[in-house]
C-alpha cells in the first residue's frame, strides 16, 4: 500500500539576499497584476512617507525604528521630509550592505536584528517605529512584534503595513502558515486606526489585500 507523505515547507530567507539594487527593489515591492515594481515604488513611497510623518508627528528630533527597512526606501524619504533619525533593521545582509549607499545620510544607520536585540537589552528605546510589508514574511512574527513593542516607551506609536494574510518564503514558494498578523498586533498594542492603501496608490487588488495599522504601546 502506498503512503502519501506531506512535505513540510522550509523557510528560505535567501530570497532577500539580492545581488544589486534593482533586484532588491523587485523583492521589496514585487510586481503584481496591473502594476510593476517601478510603478509601486513611485506611488506608494511618497504616500507612505507623508502618511507616516503625519500619523507619527515626526520632526527633526524624532528617532525612528524602521524594522525590515530593506535598502531604506522609506527611511530615505522620511529623513529628507522630516530630518528625523532612522535606525534601520534588516535580517538580510545584502540589504544591509546596499542601504547606506541608497539612503546616503548620516542620520541613518542599519543593524541586524541581533544587534537590535542587544541594544534593547541595554535599554535603548525609540520615539516610534515603522514596519512595512515585513511581519507578513518573517519566520517568528510573535517574536518580532514583541521586539518592536520593547523598543518603544509607554504610549510610543507604531505604524505597520501588512498583507491581510501571511506570505512566507519557503522552498515550496510563498505560503501562509495561518498566523493572523493584524489580530496579533491589535492584541499587543492599542489599535488607533486601521485602513487599506488608497486606490490612488495601489491597484484594487493590492488595496484590498493591504492593511495599515496605527498602534500605540500600552502603558
Amino acid at each position: 500500500m502506498n503512503e502519501s507523505t506531506e512535505r513540510i515547507a522550509v523557510f528560505t530567507p535567501e530570497v532577500f539576499e539580492v545581488a544589486d539594487l534593482d533586484k532588491a527593489k523587485g523583492v521589496i515591492l514585487t510586481g503584481e497584476p496591473g502594476t510593476t515594481t517601478d510603478e509601486r515604488w513611485a506611488k506608494e513611497t511618497p504616500f507612505l512617507a507623508a502618511d507616516i510623518a503625519e500619523q507619527l508627528a515626526l520632526n527633526a528630533e524624532s528617532r525612528v525604528l524602521d524594522y525590515g527597512c530593506g535598502i531604506g526606501r522609506i527611511a530615505k524619504e522620511l529623513i529628507e521630509k522630516c530630518g528625523c533619525r532612522v535606525i534601520g533593521v534588516d535580517a538580510s545582509r545584502a540589504m544591509r550592505e546596499l542601504a547606506p549607499g541608497y539612503v546616503l545620510s548620516d542620520r541613518f544607520i542599519i543593524w541586524s536584528p541581533e544587534v537590535l536585540e542587544q541594544m534593547l537589552k541595554r535599554g535603548l528605546q525609540f520615539d516610534c517605529a515603522i514596519s512595512l510589508w515585513v511581519i507578513q514574511h518573517v519566520l517568528d512574527p510573535e517574536h518580532v512584534i514583541r521586539q518592536i513593542e520593547s523598543s518603544l516607551p509607554a504610549s510610543g506609536l507604531f505604524y505597520a503595513l501588512n498583507q491581510r494574510s501571511r506570505c512566507v518564503p519557503t522552498d515550496q514558494g510563498w505560503v501562509s502558515d495561518g498566523f493572523d498578523v493584524l489580530t496579533a498586533l491589535a492584541a499587543v498594542f492599542t489599535e488607533l486606526d486601521r485602513y487599506p492603501l488608497p486606490d490612488s496608490v495601489a491597484t484594487p487588488l493590492l488595496a484590498n489585500q493591504s492593511s495599515i495599522q496605527v498602534l500605540r504601546r500600552r502603558s
